[in-house]
Parts: C-alpha cells; sequence; structure tokens
C-alpha cells in the first residue's frame, strides 16, 4: 500500500511539475509572440497597419492607410506594416518576416504583388519582404538603399514614427512608376 501511495505521490508531483513548466515557458505568458497573435490588419479593420510595438502615432497610422489604400486603387499592390516588440522565440527576424508575409497571404492571388515591411523593436531590425510578382521591379539592392536612406537616418534618432512614413513613401513612389534616385549604401538593415 505504500508503494502505491508512493507512485501516485511522485506522479502527481511530476505531472504538477511539467504543467507549472508549460506556463512559464508559453508564449503568451513570456512575451513570445506566434505568428498567429499578430493581429491581421485587413482582417482586424480593412486597414494595412499593425502596431503591437507602439512606434506609431494614429495620426501616422492613418495616413499611411491611405496612402496604401491609394496605391492598392492604382496598381493592386499590398503594403502591409507591423511593428512587434521582439520576434523571439523565431531564430531571425527574417525567419518571422516571411512567416507572416505568407501566412497572411500580402498582395493579390496569380500576382504575387505584396509588401511586409516589419519593424522588430527588440531586435532592433527591420525587414521588407516582397512577392515574387514585386521583386523585379523593387530588387534587394533597391530595398537596401530605402532602408539606408529613408528609414534607419530616423530609426537611429528613435524616430521611427518618420522612418516608417518616409520608408513607406519611398516603396510606394517604386511601386507607383515614380523616378528613384539614391545611391546604395552597404549597410546592414539594424538601427
Amino acid at each position: 500500500m505504500k508503494l502505491s501511495h508512493l507512485i501516485k505521490t511522485i506522479f502527481f508531483l511530476a505531472l504538477g511539475f511539467f504543467l507549472a513548466l508549460s506556463i512559464v515557458l508559453s508564449p503568451s505568458l513570456t512575451g513570445a509572440i506566434a505568428i498567429q497573435d499578430v493581429p491581421n490588419p485587413r482582417v482586424e479593420y480593412g486597414g494595412w497597419v499593425t502596431d503591437m510595438a507602439n512606434l506609431i502615432s494614429p495620426a501616422t497610422e492613418r495616413e499611411l492607410n491611405q496612402l496604401i489604400d491609394s496605391l492598392e486603387a492604382e496598381t493592386t499592390a499590398e503594403i502591409a506594416i507591423v511593428t512587434v516588440p521582439d520576434t523571439d522565440p523565431f531564430p531571425s527576424v527574417k525567419t518571422f518576416t516571411t512567416e507572416l508575409f505568407n501566412t497572411w497571404g500580402i498582395g493579390k492571388k496569380g500576382k504575387n504583388n505584396g509588401i511586409l515591411f516589419l519593424t522588430s523593436f527588440g531586435d532592433r531590425r527591420v525587414e521588407i519582404e516582397t512577392g515574387y510578382g514585386i521583386e523585379p521591379i523593387l530588387p534587394d539592392a533597391q530595398i537596401l538603399d530605402i532602408l539606408n536612406r529613408h528609414i534607419l537616418p530616423y530609426f537611429t534618432n528613435n524616430d521611427f514614427d518618420t522612418g516608417i512614413l518616409e520608408g513607406t513613401r519611398a516603396l510606394i513612389d517604386v511601386l507607383s512608376g515614380e523616378t528613384f534616385e539614391g545611391a546604395i549604401i552597404d549597410k546592414d538593415p539594424f538601427f
């Protein structure tokens, strides 16, 4: 009788330990972000901006939504703008961005003309993910130039609001066929 009582005690202690461990390591409690926890602004309110890191003012968010609405009406291209506190537990911001881009299906079906402009505040990193239909118009070298000329100068001064707005305007200029001038500067997309 004592042995069975001991086995039951050990079983319930182990069960309690594993339950406590799963709660402690739960992404929602540790601050880690899962892709499904990032609200899709198209589904939530018909917009283009999800600001989980609180880097964008309401006025700038309205302006971004208007700019992207106009771009979509003119070209059918889509730009989603997302800020997150960090991308833990993903191995990289790039991995998180690519998975979010694919999960949301940014861009028109068959055209693959979407862009995800993601800022991870805690990782101090910006990623711009493009669909295959955008790549000929906006190659990686041009994205790097936009980062270096229109986004990072503001981000290094903690002016994320302006950096996101100016970066979005530069992306829209390229997608709208505007002349884009800029020298490519070899820097990483860190701020």
